[in-house]
């Protein structure tokens, strides 16, 4: 769960989504059927009133009409405890209380800001995003995945903009730790992988430099029978100009 401290929520509810659903008052996690899940994660993820019918008909696709309004009534009811501090309902129409914070909401402002010039503030606050690449990733939902795609894009930029900020302010360290958690995530991604490379020349560790060309070249060979940019080759002449033997025998392996 992404701890959210903001004087200006008197609620005491947090949603997370990213990585895996989950619903939290205070310090306490609800256990809620996955029918009532669902229900706040499309009012979460569309983020302003919707009516009844069309909320039933985007979660149940499959069942008639007054079928998927019955289900829509079975899983508020079994919000019913909780349902006027989460679920906000105007008559016909329903939307996610606005006092609920979510993480998406949240991870996503940060990624924004990381993106567009990043303050001290937001890099300090990097690794909240390191291990959050996902929304709700083992969630199947068809309405999901265009949400899903949207914050992954997101997430690397706004990661391999902090590594470049991180290592022109020389905090190698943390630019290392968002660079890798790119590679990791999308290991076929050249450009995060030219960052890793910069930030193993700029901490004098030529050999790991050599490493991570290696490690792409290789990889990128298996999967597509092709080579690294150009640009990428311009970093290894980089290390040359450190140890030609070493480049020269990587070359030939």
């Amino acid at each position: 769960m992404v701890l959210i401290h903001n004087a200006t929520h008197a609620t005491c509810f947090q949603l997370t989504l990213i990585e895996e659903f989950a619903l939290h008052s205070g310090d306490r996690r609800l256990s809620i059927p996955h029918a009532a899940e669902r229900v706040l994660t499309y009012l979460a993820l569309l983020n302003r009133p919707v009516s009844r019918g069309r909320l039933a008909g985007a979660l149940w696709p499959e069942c008639a009409d007054h079928c998927a309004a019955q289900r829509l009534r079975t899983a508020l009811w079994r919000l019913r405890r909780i349902q006027d501090a989460v679920v906000e309902i105007n008559g016909d129409r329903l939307r996610l209380h606005p006092d609920v914070v979510v993480d998406l909401a949240y991870l996503t402002e940060l990624a924004q800001k990381l993106v567009h010039q990043p303050c001290s503030e937001d890099l300090a606050r990097v690794p909240l995003l390191l291990d959050r690449a996902a929304l709700l990733a083992d969630w199947d939902e068809e309405w999901v995945v265009v949400d899903r795609e949207r914050y992954r894009l997101g997430w690397v930029a706004a990661l391999e903009a902090a590594a470049e900020s991180l290592l022109e302010r020389r905090q190698v360290g943390a630019a290392l730790m968002a660079a890798s958690a790119v590679a990791a995530a999308e290991p076929l991604r050249e450009s995060s992988r030219r960052i890793l490379m910069r930030i193993h020349l700029a901490q004098g560790n030529k050999i790991d430099a050599l490493r991570e060309y290696r490690r792409y070249r290789d990889l990128l060979w298996a999967e597509f029978d092709t080579e690294p940019s150009p640009e990428f080759d311009e970093l290894l002449l980089r290390v040359q100009k450190c140890d030609a033997p070493a480049v020269e025998s990587l070359r030939n392996r």
